[in-house]
């Protein structure tokens, strides 16, 4: 039996094309369903025809420029679904903006484009999920493989294989290792090194000739080999193959980073957020509709906390503490006061089991995490987010900044009134330096690995938490 993989050709074009018709039929088909339903009597009338047309146009256009329509081997579907949702953001956006330039808002019905986009999206994330899990099970199965031949063994050319070996889903497979530092024939993960890297534009010619084709090749040196770098990328322009340099960055300690240009220069970004742009906007997008929305119901309760709180102890109902936010500037934190006294200053006392500082309303609201919830004003006014790293205190941060790697990589985001931390049963007290390594450990992996879908789970998770834990005094 053959053990070459089975490799079936797919035109991009008419994948392409049959992306841009689904959509196109779901938006025409979603506009002519939600009419119906809320105007079963009525015919669909010139305006509404036109402005379905212009929404079409529009959509198709801005899914192009936002890349929706590109073939991205190897992303991961949450990013692909929060690029979809955004991009029907902007299209309600430019077009309620031509209806309020144009003076025919008053023709349209806002309930009615909000159903339509809405159930759009959820067809079209459906669709995409479908095609995603498809080809994630046809590369599985050993379809539409990218064959790869990796250059170096070292750490840097060992991770590089666990991850295409982990995502096995992306479709890339690691067929042969190539280093002058390890022997021929040496293995890792059942993959050997056919020889140093000399040999490579041999093997991928070999190859070639004998229909195994190698479609990339991945150099992952470390950066001191820069020589060899650049005489591996100069052999191998004479070849088909694809080349692509895994930057070696190994020693530090990153939340991301990004490629970008800087006097005409390219330049890596070693203290990149993953949220910038259009994921930062989505993400504040996020934070004001549901603080929002929270103020609103919450309301009742935050005027009956405060009267408790002004009856029960002397002292203002609000306090504030200063905290680090975004890059690393100091904020004002709000929080109803739950204690008589309010540490503030080089030296805080985080509070203890049985704290006599705690008034009896004060416990109350503390155990519950009510005393957070003027936060929410933070979150609006923009200093906060409802999800990120928990903003410490000033004394603290100066404290731990030294002691910790990465620690100051949580201010990368603004912080937020709850974090991956905090559901993952790290709250309250952390009176051990282990605990805080802990604490920064999750919020450092929150920023990795945020999309809007992880922080509606937290937010879920928190609810759920506040009840459970008993770990905060």
């Amino acid at each position: 039996m053959s053990n070459k993989p089975r490799i079936t050709t797919q035109n991009p074009t008419s994948s392409r094309f049959g992306l841009v018709l689904f959509d196109v039929i779901v938006l025409i088909g979603c506009s002519l369903l939600m009419f119906k339903l809320r105007n079963p009597a009525l015919a669909l009338n010139a305006s509404y025809q036109l402005f379905i047309t212009i929404l079409v146009l529009l959509s198709i256009n801005i899914f192009s420029i936002t890349g929706l329509y590109q073939r991205k081997k190897g992303q991961r579907l949450d990013k692909d679904l929060a690029s979809l949702f955004l991009s029907l953001l902007l299209v309600v956006l430019i077009a309620s903006l031509l209806t309020f330039f144009s003076k025919s808002g008053g023709s349209f019905s806002r309930l009615w484009l909000g159903l339509t986009m809405s159930s759009a999206f959820i067809l079209m994330a459906s669709y995409r999920f479908m095609i995603w899990k498809f080809a994630q099970n046809r590369h599985r199965s050993g379809f539409n493989q990218t064959r790869v031949a990796i250059v170096g063994a070292g750490p840097l050319g060992e991770m590089t294989c666990d991850a295409m070996l982990e995502e096995s889903w992306s479709g890339y497979k690691p067929v042969a290792l190539f280093s002058d530092s390890k022997p021929r024939g040496h293995e890792y993960k059942h993959l050997s090194v056919q020889g140093p890297v000399n040999d490579l534009v041999n093997f991928i010619e070999k190859n070639r000739q004998t229909g195994d084709v190698i479609h990339e090749v991945w150099i992952a040196l470390p950066l001191q080999e820069a020589s060899k770098i650049e005489g591996i990328h100069k052999a191998l322009q004479n070849t088909a193959v694809n080349v692509y340099l895994v930057p070696d960055l190994m020693g530090f300690n990153l939340t991301d980073y990004a490629i970008e240009e800087a006097a005409g220069l390219p330049v890596i970004d070693l203290s990149a957020s993953p949220l910038k742009h259009s994921q930062a906007s989505l993400k504040r997008l996020e934070d004001i509709v549901i603080s929002s929305l929270m103020l609103l119901l919450l309301s009742p309760l935050l005027l009956i906390i405060a009267i408790l709180i002004k009856t029960g102890s002397q002292g203002s109902i609000l306090f504030k503490q200063r905290r680090y936010g975004l890059d690393g500037k100091e904020i004002d934190v709000w929080k109803f006061r739950s204690m008589t006294s309010s540490d503030d200053g080089n030296i805080v006392q985080q509070a203890t089991k049985n704290d006599p500082r705690v008034t009896k309303i004060g416990r109350f609201i503390r155990r519950y995490s009510i005393d957070e919830l003027p936060q929410l004003f933070n979150v609006l006014c923009g200093s906060m987010s409802l999800v990120g790293p928990r903003p410490h205190a000033v004394a603290h941060n100066e404290y731990y900044r030294d002691k910790i790697d990465g620690y100051m990589s949580r201010h990368t985001i603004r912080p937020g009134m709850t974090g991956w931390a905090q559901v993952n049963r790290c709250r309250g007290e952390t009176d051990t330096l282990e605990k805080m390594k802990r604490r920064v450990r999750y919020d450092i992996e929150y920023i990795q690995k945020w999309s809007i879908f992880l922080d509606l789970r937290i937010l879920l998770k928190t609810i759920i938490e506040v009840f459970r834990s008993n770990t905060v005094y």
